[in-house]
């Protein structure tokens, strides 16, 4: 497995499941940080209790001895060797070589498919490849997903008259999408295209205090992988907040 972020937790997870089944199945987690420790969260402190609940059943599965660290390993070739593949890079500034691989599992980041836009005129900003209204609200390297300010069919407006592109791809590369987030850009934009200005300009969200939704995880097919019995909910109101805001906070 390589990456480190929450895909490849969940991937891994996945694994540790297949592992019991298959005992001889050995699992390598390739990453770039520094600790292993980086990458476990908030857990208990997290504001979205189901990211938190990652961070604890992976930090626990590690511990377990059921996954072979190598961070921070960088990568410099891939070659087949015999049938299987093989990893050449360096581990800890290290020369370092990984062979009799089976299959190599990337989860590295992603970005949208708008090759099939090429007829449309939409506006793109060069990084993130978001709307460029959109990117600075949600930029990584500023924002987690609990300090994206709320927005809608202003900020998600293309050139091409009455085109929007909305949910997780309006995010390009960002990692920072909530479904929460994705559900009120769609009403924000279907009310502007059924004229509803003034609603269009409101958006409606109910997020707790700390920024982000907290969700029950659901229970893991792995009894030595436990799932959340934390029962947290949302704020109990919807909040209504007028687009253009300055302030980053979610819900005060």
């Amino acid at each position: 497995m390589i990456g480190s972020g929450h895909s490849a937790i969940n991937a891994l997870l996945d694994l540790a499941t297949l592992q019991k089944k298959f005992t001889n199945t050995k699992i390598y987690w390739v990453l770039r940080k520094k600790q292993i420790h980086e990458v476990y969260g908030g857990q208990e402190n997290d504001g979205l209790a189901a990211r938190g609940e990652l961070g604890i059943r992976i930090q626990q599965l590690v511990e377990s001895g059921r996954i072979h660290i190598l961070t921070p390993f960088h990568i410099n070739g891939v070659t087949p060797t015999n049938g299987k593949i093989t990893l050449i890079g360096e581990l800890k500034g290290e020369d370092f070589t990984l062979g009799d691989i089976d299959e190599i599992v990337v989860s590295t980041g992603f970005r949208p498919d708008t090759s099939f836009l090429k007829e449309i005129r939409i506006n793109l900003d060069s990084a993130v490849e978001s709307i460029n209204a959109l990117a600075p609200l949600i930029d990584p390297n500023i924002h987690s997903c609990g300090t994206v300010r709320p927005h809608g069919e202003q900020e998600l407006r293309h050139p091409e008259k009455n085109f929007y592109i909305v949910g997780m791809k309006s995010y390009g590369r960002a990692p920072t999408f909530l479904l929460a987030t994705g559900y009120e850009q769609v009403r924000s934009v279907v009310a502007y295209l059924t004229g509803d200005i003034e609603g269009a300009k409101e958006v409606q969200l109910k997020l707790p205090e700390t920024g982000v939704c907290s969700v029950n995880l659901t229970s893991s097919s792995d009894p030595d992988i436990p799932a959340s019995t934390n029962d947290s909910s949302c704020c109990g109101s919807s909040v209504p907040v007028r687009l253009g805001i300055k302030n980053n906070s979610c819900c005060e």
